[in-house]
């Protein structure tokens, strides 16, 4: 019998309330965010890796002295030079798994980041340690809508073969190159069941594809969240 999609533990979770933010998530005076996020490292290095990948910087400074602009353009090469390596990772797919102690216990994440310029994005399943049930399937890509505020729409989801649903989501600018959209999810062990070592997923509003990834080596990442989780 195959494992059910996460998607099915979706369905009835959104709050009914006019929120700003899925129960269980604050507002960050741009978008929502799981308590804490702030102190998950790995988790902000992707989003930043991701919204640096979506384009050059702005020209160097003008008025520099011969040395000092040698000395900017080597470190401009330097920077070009990592970005161009994170870029081919990413474009492999590259997962960062995080855990952090809370007073209200673990909190746990897992990101999947693979993008090729504006294509793919990067997903994030993020929760607490049991009992307490919030957790969040969260999907970022230049290709999600942009809102200047938090608001709610209806998203098509499919993940694998399964039927497609659409759903109430959240949706908020992370920036202006990068949009995200928010399901709430009823714990982080239901999520977990759902998740397979290999699975993909499609985005879609009004039959117009706006995000597409799909992740591969997540039986690692799955036991390692299991373990967070208990």
């Amino acid at each position: 019998m195959k494992t059910p999609a996460i998607l099915f533990f979706l369905a009835l979770s959104l709050p009914l309330t006019a929120t700003a933010c899925p129960i269980g998530m604050q507002f960050n005076g741009n978008g929502c965010s799981p308590p804490y996020q702030y102190s998950m490292d790995d988790w902000i290095r992707q989003q930043r890796d991701y919204v640096d990948s979506l384009g050059p910087k702005g020209p160097p400074a003008q008025g520099l002295t011969l040395e000092e602009s040698r000395a900017l353009q080597k470190g401009l090469a330097e920077q070009e030079k990592e970005r161009q390596e994170k870029r081919r990772a990413h474009a492999k797919g590259v997962w960062h798994v995080e855990t952090k102690a809370t007073p209200e216990g673990n909190l746990c994440a897992a990101v999947f980041s693979k993008y090729k310029l504006d294509e793919g994005g990067v997903v994030t399943i993020v929760g607490f340690q049991k009992p307490k049930t919030d957790a969040w399937l969260i999907f970022q890509g230049a290709g999600l809508p942009k809102p200047q505020k938090v608001e709610k729409l209806r998203i098509t989801l499919q993940q694998d073969d399964e039927p497609a649903q659409t759903l109430q989501v959240f949706n908020y600018r992370e920036s202006r190159e990068v949009g995200t959209v928010m399901f709430a999810v009823p714990g982080l062990a239901a999520a977990l069941d759902g998740m397979r070592d290999q699975q993909s997923f499609r985005l879609s509003l009004d039959g117009k594809t706006l995000m597409a990834i799909q992740w591969t080596g997540g039986a690692a990442v799955i036991e390692k969240l299991r373990q967070c989780a208990k």
